[in-house]
């Protein structure tokens, strides 16, 4: 912003037993206008919640503070020390109700110093779809029965699912008023534990969607460690190397066929340099897939004698010469 100032000289001429002095007369901006602006940008959208970050956030007094709105609608303040400590703002309501999916959201933060306030900074965002959940393993499921949450196994390892927040009542709580009560259990909708709950808080934490299909495809893939090579076979621990792949990814919701040709053409090219969790691995003249995995290491469906195997990454140079990497996400 540029903040314009006026500033007026004048040189008065006095009798000469009096020294010559300068008068200056400054006229200033508005407090307003002289606050700075805060810059916005998008960090999340989920289908319940919004995350926002203040890029300029050193610009500002750390007696600043930042009033959030939603759709013109008050929602709540931040200090500026609330925002340095990770720099979120996390909106899961507009100041009534709480968000909806596939919805769109006018987000404005002013900042204010005293009397002086900024201008107006507005983000638009659409909420998602959906709203992902990475849960641990060892996480205690739930059932609900006449009117009350029960106990019931766990996770046996983690997952990420897509999931409602309910309340304490089993009542969802997206696009009902804040009176409904604390959105205090997720229900699983989709994998093994679709129809279970889990509590809000340790170990059931949102995830962006990507990250949460990257990591179904990763899982199941991994999941076939020890099994059979068979050729042209696309079952469970019983497939070739694409087969593998196209099994692991059609988890994830992304459908490719069982060719390692056509695998080769999906997504985009990445270098070996920067490869990524559930990044495709094209070799030997384009007659093998292998799946990174991350940590360091590989799983693919190898031969009949060696069978499905996860690896360290150094191993694909086994394979042949890599002919491309995909990111099929």
């Amino acid at each position: 912003m540029i903040i314009s100032s006026v500033i007026m000289i004048s040189f008065v001429a006095f009798a000469p037993q009096e020294s010559a002095k300068t008068y200056v007369n400054v006229i200033t901006a508005s407090a307003a206008d002289l606050m700075t602006k805060p810059v916005l940008i998008k960090r999340q959208a989920y289908s319940n919640k919004i995350e926002a970050g203040v890029k300029n956030l050193t610009s500002f007094s750390s007696k600043t503070t930042f009033e959030v709105y939603v759709n013109g609608r008050y929602v709540r303040k931040y200090t500026w020390q609330a925002l340095k400590k990770d720099n979120y703002i996390n909106i899961t309501n507009d100041g009534k109700l709480y968000l909806k999916a596939s919805t769109k959201y006018k987000v404005t933060v002013k900042a204010v110093n005293g009397s002086a306030k900024s201008e107006s900074s507005v983000l638009n965002v659409k909420t998602a779809a959906k709203t992902y959940y990475y849960i641990d393993k060892n996480v205690q499921l739930y059932s609900f029965k006449n009117g009350r949450f029960k106990k019931s196994s766990k996770t046996k390892a983690s997952v990420a699912v897509s999931g409602t927040l309910t309340t304490d009542k089993n009542k969802r709580v997206a696009g009902q008023s804040k009176n409904i009560g604390g959105a205090n259990y997720v229900l699983i909708n989709e994998g093994d534990h679709k129809g279970k709950y889990v509590k809000v808080g340790k170990g059931v934490k949102r995830t962006p969607e990507r990250k949460a299909r990257i990591k179904t495809a990763v899982d199941y893939a991994a999941s076939m460690n020890g099994g059979r090579y068979v050729w042209g076979g696309t079952k469970y621990k019983a497939t070739d190397c694409c087969g593998l792949t196209m099994q692991a990814y059609r988890k994830a919701g992304v459908n490719m066929y069982n060719s390692v040709y056509s695998q080769a053409k999906m997504g985009k090219a990445v270098s070996l340099k920067n490869i990524e969790a559930g990044d495709l691995i094209i070799c030997n003249n384009y007659g093998h897939v292998a799946m990174y995995i991350g940590g360091g290491k590989i799983v693919h469906a190898m031969s009949t004698y060696y069978g499905i195997r996860i690896q360290p990454l150094a191993n694909i140079k086994y394979c042949g010469k890599i002919n491309t990497i995909r990111r099929i996400l």
